[in-house]
Parts: C-alpha cells; sequence; structure tokens
C-alpha cells in the first residue's frame, strides 16, 4: 500500500467521524430545544407557519384575558341584580303589612327607607373595572357595551375582533341622570281596581331628570289609604318584573361570554398542538437516535485512531 493510499483511507475516515459529528450535535440540539425546526433554514414552509400560528395563539390569548374581565363585569351585575330583587320582594311584603294593619306603619315605613339605602349601595358597588351596569351617573346615560368574544383569522394577516353587545338599558337599577332610565327611579302608573290612577317612584336620588311629573315617591305613613298601597304594591310587582327581565338578559350575556371564552381555550390548545406538530421534535425517537449516533461517532473515532496508528506503522516501513 502506497502512502498516498494511507493518507486517503485517513481523510476518508477523517470526513466520515466529522459528518456523523455534525448530525450529533444537531439531534443534540434538537433533544435540548425540544424543537427540530428552530430556524427558517430547518424548514422554510413548517417555521413561516409556526410563526404566524404563535401570533395567532397570542392574539387567542389576549382575547382569552378580555373574556375574562367582560364575565367579571356581567358577573357583579347580575349579582347586583339578584340582591336588589331581594330587597324589593323584601320592600313588597312591608307594603302589603302596611295594608293589612294601620298601626306600626312608622316602623314599617323605616325599614322600606332602610331597604331603599341598600338598593342604592347595590347599584353603586355594581362596579368593575371602571364598568358599572347597574348605575348610570350624572351625564351619563345606558349604552351598548361591547365585550371580546374572538378572534378571527382571515389567513391574509387579517384579525378581525369578534364581539358581545349588551344594553345596559336593559339592567340599569338607579340613574342619576335620567330617571325614567333606572328600574328603580323611573315611575310606574296604572289604575286601582276601585279605578283611581297611581304613579310611584321608588328611590329618589335627586336626577337631574326626576321622574315623570306627579309621581310620587313610595312611602307609607298612618294617613297612607288601601288605595294607595294597592297603586305602591301594583308599582313593585311592575318593577319586580323588569328586575326578572335584567337579570335573564345579563344571564344570557354571561353565557354567551362563557361559550366564548371554552372555545377561546379550545382553539389556543388546538393551535398550540398545530405547532408542535411541526416543529416539535419527537423525543423518544431523538433519544434513540442520539444514542445511537454516540456510539456511531465513538466507534468511527476509534477506526480513525486504528487507521492513523497502522498509518505510521505502514510509513515506517517505506522509510
Amino acid at each position: 500500500m502506497s502512502v498516498t493510499a494511507i493518507n486517503s483511507t485517513s481523510a476518508s475516515a477523517l470526513a466520515l467521524l466529522t459528518g456523523s459529528a455534525k448530525a450529533l450535535q444537531a439531534t443534540q440540539t434538537q433533544v435540548a430545544s425540544g424543537l427540530r425546526v428552530r430556524e427558517a433554514a430547518d424548514n422554510a414552509a413548517y417555521w413561516s407557519i409556526a410563526t404566524t400560528g404563535r401570533a395567532h395563539s397570542i392574539s387567542l390569548s389576549s382575547a382569552d384575558d378580555a373574556t375574562g374581565l367582560a364575565a367579571a363585569v356581567a358577573d357583579t351585575a347580575a349579582l347586583g341584580v339578584e340582591a336588589a330583587a331581594g330587597i324589593v320582594s323584601e320592600i313588597q311584603s312591608r307594603l302589603i303589612l302596611a295594608q293589612s294593619t294601620d298601626v306600626g306603619r312608622g316602623a314599617i315605613n323605616d325599614e322600606i327607607t332602610a331597604l331603599k339605602d341598600q338598593l342604592k349601595s347595590i347599584a353603586s358597588a355594581g362596579s368593575f373595572n371602571g364598568q358599572n351596569w347597574l348605575e348610570m351617573g350624572v351625564n351619563q346615560r345606558p349604552k351598548i357595551e361591547s365585550m371580546v368574544a374572538s378572534i378571527t383569522d382571515d389567513g391574509k394577516n387579517g384579525t378581525s375582533v369578534n364581539v358581545i353587545d349588551f344594553d345596559t338599558a336593559k339592567s340599569t337599577l338607579i340613574s342619576r341622570e335620567e330617571a325614567d332610565d333606572g328600574i328603580l327611579t323611573r315611575s310606574y302608573s296604572g289604575t286601582t281596581r276601585s279605578g283611581n290612577a297611581y304613579d310611584y317612584y321608588l328611590v329618589d336620588v335627586g336626577s337631574a331628570v326626576p321622574a315623570s311629573f306627579g309621581a310620587k315617591e313610595i312611602e307609607v305613613s298612618e294617613d297612607t289609604t288601601y288605595d294607595e298601597l294597592e297603586g305602591m304594591v301594583s308599582s313593585v310587582n311592575a318593577m319586580f318584573a323588569r328586575l326578572a327581565d335584567a337579570g335573564s338578559s345579563i344571564g344570557a350575556t354571561r353565557n354567551r361570554i362563557s361559550a366564548s371564552s371554552d372555545m377561546l381555550k379550545d382553539l389556543q390548545d388546538v393551535t398550540q398542538m398545530g405547532i408542535g406538530r411541526l416543529v416539535d421534535a419527537d423525543m423518544g425517537q431523538q433519544a434513540v437516535l442520539l444514542r445511537a449516533q454516540e456510539a456511531q461517532v465513538q466507534l468511527q473515532t476509534q477506526a480513525l485512531n486504528i487507521a492513523n496508528n497502522s498509518a505510521g506503522m505502514l510509513k515506517a516501513l517505506f522509510v
């Protein structure tokens, strides 16, 4: 064997070892990062799809956070309406009690006044993140509140935000601007069984635009007639019906928000799974491959050492 042939054999062995070492390094990188496509050079198409998917996943996460805030606002309003309905029911029972006796009406009225104060507190406390669906302040009117429901990707780098709308006119309990905007501050009119007209409101907060002209606040005294009490009870019944409608409207909105939140979470999971299928390394497969490549490099290193040692001895024979 010539010296040239020996050198060629050693060079081939070295090249083979170098290639195996590079493959080993690539596998080690995949095992360490958990990714088989870390950059565009690994697979341009997969990298591009995964990058777009990650951006969409971030948008979905932001939308999910927004629905969480919307859910908190709706939950707060729902609790407020539920509490208000319970108190209005208690006021109704006091009015019915006042119908049955002329004695102790002053005490009954004191209880009704205390219950009214509770209603005012509930409406004022129904605020979350700066939104209050229960109380309108001065210069405020009920409006449509839009809440993030989902994110839609049109596949052309365009993203649209889908919203859930809620009209706070359905849930406003107290209005300090226009009394008629509030379920508890507006007046309720009708006619008693004896044919007398009535027009009553429950809570007076000094609204800039008061309840209808001639309407009276619901309160009792020793001089309150049975006919007047009948009108008050009828007004409270109408009020209670509006509170029930408010609770239903808020409940339906809460269900839509909850469904949207669940959908967003599912979409995030699906998106992450899709990205993973494209770029994640199969860790079980890569672990087996890593052990095989390590063994291959060790064998090739030993072979190269043997070749180098043999080449040294053969060269000595030709010198």
